[in-house]
């Protein structure tokens, strides 16, 4: 099931975050989807579309999100 989770930009200043589409493939890993999304050119994501991610729920904007924390393969 897809769902949108975020991913840190870096290179910005200051902590922003990217929501991006990504499909639930274990317990808490999602793999990013949104190669038709990423512009490397404008921006510079901490974990690159079709990688595994390890995302844990964090509050952003006053509301809880899903935001990936570090690379990881589906078990």
């Amino acid at each position: 099931m897809e769902k949108i989770i975020y991913v840190q930009l870096l290179n910005e200043g200051t902590k922003v975050f990217r929501p991006v589409p990504a499909i639930e493939v274990g317990n808490f890993i999602f793999e990013i989807m949104g190669s038709d999304i990423y512009k490397p050119e404008d921006e510079t994501w901490e974990f690159l579309p079709n990688t595994c991610v390890l995302v844990e729920e964090k509050k952003l904007s006053k509301k809880n999100v899903l935001v990936a924390i570090k690379e990881q393969r589906p078990i």
